[in-house]
C-alpha cells in the first residue's frame, strides 16, 4: 500500500497557499478603500465592491487631476471631483459616503463629503466646522492662522467620521490641533 505522507504534505502545502491567498485578498480589498492621490495606484474601491474612484492625471486640464465614481454594477459613472494637488479617499464602512481630504496648498487642506445618491454636489465639512466653531466663539484658530489643516482621520461607524483641525501662524506660534466628529445628518461635535 502507497504511503500517504505526500498526500498530507500535499493538502498541508495547498491549505497553506490557500489561506495565505485568502489573507491576501483580504487585505488587498482592505487597503483598496482608502487611497491617495495621485500616486502609484489609480483607483480605490468601496468596502462593498461595487463602487470605485478611479483617478485620472492631465497635462493640459486644469486642474490637473480628476475623480470619477464607477459603478461596477451598471456601469455608469460620473466626474465628481477636480483637483490640484492632492487627495486622500475615505470610504465609509456601508459604501454610502466618502469623504474626500483635498490637500489644496501646503498651508491649507479640507475635507468633502460625498453621499448617495452620487452627485456632484457635496458637503464641504470645512465650511461646516467653521460655522460650528463660530457658534462656541471658538473660530479664531481655524480662521487667523497662516496654515490650517482640516482633514477627516477616520470612520468611526456609518454615520461619523472623526475630524481633526490642526495648523499654526500668528495666533497660535507653537501650533494646535482639536478633534471634531460630524454625524450625517446631524453636524458637528466635540471628541469626548
Amino acid at each position: 500500500m502507497p504511503s500517504r505522507k505526500p498526500i498530507r504534505q500535499f493538502c498541508t502545502l495547498n491549505r497553506w497557499v490557500l489561506t495565505t491567498l485568502l489573507f491576501a485578498v483580504i487585505a488587498s480589498g482592505t487597503n483598496a478603500q482608502n487611497a491617495s492621490f495621485p500616486g502609484s495606484r489609480s483607483e480605490s474601491k468601496s468596502p462593498d465592491g461595487r463602487f470605485v474612484i478611479r483617478n485620472s492625471n492631465s497635462d493640459v486640464e486644469d486642474p490637473a487631476h480628476a475623480l470619477r465614481l464607477v459603478d461596477s454594477l451598471n456601469g455608469s459613472s460620473i466626474t465628481i471631483y477636480r483637483y490640484g494637488r492632492g487627495v486622500d479617499i475615505l470610504w465609509s464602512p456601508t459604501s454610502d459616503a466618502f469623504v474626500i481630504n483635498d490637500h489644496e496648498g501646503s498651508n491649507v487642506s479640507h475635507p468633502i463629503l460625498f453621499r448617495k445618491p452620487w452627485s456632484t454636489n457635496y458637503t464641504d465639512l470645512r465650511e461646516k466646522l467653521i460655522d460650528f466653531l463660530r457658534s462656541k466663539n471658538q473660530a479664531k484658530s481655524a480662521l487667523e492662522n497662516h496654515h490650517v489643516y482640516f482633514t477627516a482621520q477616520r470612520w468611526l461607524n456609518e454615520n461619523e467620521v472623526l475630524c481633526q483641525v490642526s495648523g499654526y501662524g500668528d495666533v497660535d506660534p507653537n501650533g494646535f490641533t482639536s478633534h471634531y466628529v460630524y454625524k450625517l445628518g446631524g453636524g458637528f461635535r466635540p471628541t469626548q
